[in-house]
This record gives C-alpha cells, sequence and structure tokens, in this order.
C-alpha cells in the first residue's frame, strides 16, 4: 500500500478517534476498501507510537500539556516564543508554525503591555489534530479596560458587553501610538477557535455556547483561548489579502451581526447607528447575518438608507441572510 494513502487511512482513523466513534473499524474498511485486520494494524501502529491509547473497549487521542508562568518584568513575547513555543511547534508545518507564530506573539503582547499584570500564564495542548494556547492573566479584564477608557477618552458610558463588540471590526486599540487594533481581528480569523473570556463575558466570532459552559475566569482577570487544526492548509498570507491590500492597508472588515447586538437581532435606529460607528474607519464591509432570524425597519433603514447616504464610499455587502432579512434589507432600500 502506497505511504501516501497509509497516512490518509491512519488520519481518517484519528478524527473518527477525535469524534468518539464506536464504528471506527467498520467505517475504515468501507471508506478505503482495506480489510479488518489491515485497519487493527494501523491501530496498534498508532497506540506503539504513543498517539492514541485504550480506554476500555474504545480509544483516545493522547494528549500533551505545558504551563509556563512568567513574572511580567520585561518580558518579550518574541523571546518567549522561541525559547517555550516553537520547540513544541517544530513539526507542523511551515504555515501552521507561521500562523502559530503571529497569534501568539499578538496575544502574549497583550497581555504584556495592556494587562497590568504581574504574572502571566501560558498553557499549551497539543495532540496529533490540532492544537491549543490559552494565555491568561490576573490583571485588568480587557473588557473593563476598554470600557475605562471609553469613558476617559470618549465620554461614553459602554457596559462590558458593548465594550467587548468595539474589537469585531479591528482597529480599536486602547494604545494608539503603540498599537493598531488589529491583533485580535487577524488572530480571531486565521484560528479554528478563539474566544476571549473576562469578568463572564465572552468574545468569539465562533458559536461559544460551550466555552460558556466550562470556562470560568476570575474577575480581574483576561483568558484567550486559540485552537488550530495541526494540518490547516490556510497561511497568514491568504488571511492577511482578505482583509488587506497593499497600497491602502487594512481596509476590509467582517462583522458577525448575531454577535454585536442584544438577542442577536438588531431592530432600532440606536443600534444601527452604533454598527456604523464602529466601521466608518473600512472601505469595505461584509454584515454576516449567520444566526440572524429577523431585523427591524428602523434599524434597515437607518443602516442602508441613513448611513449609506452619508457614507457612499463604504461598500457594504450582506452575506448569509435568511429570506426575512433580506426582505426587510430590500423594502427600506427600494423605499427611500
Amino acid at each position: 500500500m502506497a505511504k501516501e494513502n497509509k497516512e490518509q487511512i491512519k488520519s481518517y482513523i484519528l478524527k473518527l478517534v477525535a469524534a468518539g466513534d464506536e464504528e471506527l473499524v467498520k467505517k475504515t474498511t468501507e471508506a478505503f476498501d482495506v480489510s479488518k485486520s489491515t485497519v487493527y494494524n494501523y491501530i496498534k501502529e498508532l497506540c506503539n507510537n504513543g498517539v492514541i491509547k485504550k480506554e476500555g473497549s474504545s480509544y483516545d487521542i493522547v494528549s500533551q500539556s505545558q504551563m509556563f508562568l512568567y513574572d511580567n518584568k520585561d518580558l518579550d513575547e518574541g523571546r518567549v516564543f522561541e525559547k517555550d513555543i516553537a520547540p513544541i511547534f517544530k513539526g507542523l508545518k511551515k504555515n501552521v508554525f507561521s500562523i502559530w507564530r503571529y497569534a501568539f506573539t499578538e496575544m502574549m503582547n497583550n497581555a504584556i503591555e495592556h494587562s497590568s499584570s504581574q504574572k502571566i500564564f501560558v498553557f499549551v495542548f497539543t495532540n496529533p489534530l490540532e492544537s491549543t494556547i490559552m494565555i491568561s492573566d490576573n490583571g485588568v479584564g480587557i473588557f473593563k479596560n476598554i470600557q475605562e477608557y471609553m469613558r476617559k477618552e470618549k465620554g461614553q458610558e459602554l457596559s462590558l458587553d458593548e465594550s467587548a463588540t468595539l474589537l469585531f471590526a479591528g482597529k480599536f486599540t486602547t494604545a494608539k501610538a503603540m498599537h493598531s487594533g488589529e491583533g485580535i481581528f487577524f488572530t480571531s480569523h486565521l484560528m479554528d477557535r478563539f474566544f476571549i473570556v473576562s469578568d463572564e463575558v465572552f468574545f468569539s466570532r465562533n458559536n461559544f455556547s460551550d466555552s460558556k459552559r466550562n470556562v470560568a475566569e476570575p474577575s480581574g482577570s483576561t483568558l484567550v483561548c486559540m485552537s488550530l487544526n495541526n494540518h490547516t492548509k490556510k497561511t497568514t498570507k491568504e488571511v492577511f489579502d482578505r482583509f488587506s491590500n497593499v497600497d491602502d492597508g487594512f481596509i476590509k472588515t467582517q462583522i458577525p451581526i448575531a454577535h454585536i447586538f442584544p438577542y442577536g437581532s438588531p431592530v432600532s435606529r440606536s443600534e444601527g447607528r452604533r454598527l456604523g460607528e464602529l466601521i466608518l474607519k473600512f472601505k469595505e464591509v461584509d454584515l454576516d447575518f449567520t444566526g440572524v432570524e429577523e431585523v427591524g425597519q428602523a434599524f434597515c433603514h437607518e443602516m442602508f438608507v441613513v448611513w449609506q447616504g452619508r457614507n457612499p464610499d463604504i461598500k457594504l455587502n450582506v452575506l448569509n441572510a435568511e429570506d426575512d432579512v433580506l426582505r426587510m434589507i430590500k423594502r427600506v432600500i427600494n423605499t427611500k
């Protein structure tokens, strides 16, 4: 059997093991037209190599974990990556390693410079399929930091949930002299799963209902969690090119509407104005309506007629909208 096909079969077995599939032998024989003895030989090989382990009558992926604790004094995120993180990921493909280098250094730098934390914890979890890094501090919570900045600099009183929404578009930072505000935006798009939790507020582009049940951070701290498939085809260049160009830089953003507004469905003019303020710095905006079942006429009129009329040079793209949402948007546009 060709080496390529053998590796495909072993990878398929790993995915079934990770999913807890009790019919992994049957499904593998059918998917690749091989005998049961061949499948069992591959399972034995994976066990002998420490990739999976037998648990009763089933199998589990073998995971490795490491924890690092740093004093936040003259800490350098690049040196931390090279010393502690890079050796763990040295066997990954170049594109995956590059993504982790970018994501880790960006999020670690945020903890170093913004949290006012004395200690920073880093947890690394790896298995043959994916890797996860969690960065935790015991300083000022990220959303409280944004909330205080908006109060002092803008005279705006925002809730912690509203403060979190400012991170969705990108370009927002509480330290303009030192940061562009792009790190969280691009990291969240590079990762397969990404969330931040602080003071019981969650920020995520993904469905994070499971995370809400399983993760709890004490008040006044921030946890960043990032996970990525070890074999992803994504590249940093591909993701950067989706939202940037050489001449103008970061010009395009994407807004997950269901995560921005209470109850996931914007209805009011004030919500339209809030969204408009969030995207003023861009030339093109993808408004992703995934998970939004309905929208209000006032919101649509404010966004697609009033705001668009004042900002004709900013292109709005409506993505993944249900029929009812599309009808409402078209209705206000056609009756303006």
